[in-house]
């Protein structure tokens, strides 16, 4: 018989649960600012039609986009990501202790900059996305528990958040925050689950004075009131005008 997380929890290690905050660079934020007063209004008139609310919702995709790095929406920008710089500086610190790192993120364009920089540097690395072939996806799953050299697995969100035993990593960093939290849960548990015998470590990192600062307090605000962030089968989240004008502040 299957057993549930919460029966099972006594049993496994300890999970510790941190938010980096990062600050964005200058450059980052002279365009998180620009695009986001371009957009605001545009943004707010969508979400007041139900018919373009979805349409509103994409919309604040690019800021979460130059949250993470600007040139993910713009190819010509040439200066650097707070964020981006936070990231490979941990991991430089716990590749060099010696612990396997999942990396997860909602935009496999912003895995593609990490892995870039992986190339560059020759640090072997696991590869999971929608595009992964099943043959592929079992063959990185095996190569990550198995090889001491491989230390970081990269994973999109829907592709790598359940079905996967991926015990072999200790730390879990959530480049993004995501609209569902309980996605979050799920990649987390890809490490921390029957199997695992070392304590867990998950690092969320979030940019500060921006879209995904507000993510993160409306979901524990929602969390705190009770109230489901999603409804029951929805693709996006249950957002009044208040909210949406919270996201944009």
């Amino acid at each position: 018989l299957r057993r549930t997380k919460q029966e099972v929890a006594p049993d496994l290690p300890e999970l510790s649960e941190h938010i980096f905050y990062s600050e964005m660079s200058a450059a980052q934020r002279k365009c998180y600012e620009k695009i986001k007063s371009a957009v605001r209004n545009e943004i707010l008139t969508l979400f007041d039609d139900p018919k373009t609310r979805m349409m509103a919702l994409q919309a604040l995709t690019r800021l979460r986009q130059l949250a993470n790095h600007p040139v993910l929406m713009e190819a010509d920008y040439a200066g650097d990501s707070g964020k981006f710089d936070d990231v490979l500086a941990q991991w430089e610190t716990i590749r060099r202790a010696g612990h396997k790192v999942l990396f997860f993120s909602s935009f496999e364009k912003h895995l593609q900059l990490f892995r870039r920089e992986f190339d560059k540097h020759k640090h072997p690395y696991a590869w999971l996305t929608g595009d992964t072939a099943a043959a592929d996806r079992a063959r990185a799953v095996e190569r990550f528990q198995t090889d001491t050299g491989v230390q970081a697995f990269f994973m999109t969100v829907k592709a790598g958040g359940v079905g996967l035993n991926l015990t072999a990593a200790d730390y879990v960093f959530l480049l993004d925050p995501w609209w569902n939290p309980a996605a979050e849960d799920q990649a987390i548990a890809r490490a921390h689950r029957i199997g695992q015998t070392r304590p867990v470590t998950a690092l969320r990192f979030i940019a500060r004075d921006t879209i995904e600062e507000k993510i993160r307090q409306l979901q524990e605000r929602k969390k705190q009131l009770g109230i489901d962030f999603f409804a029951a089968g929805a693709e996006a989240p249950t957002l009044t005008r208040t909210e949406m004008e919270l996201l944009l502040t």
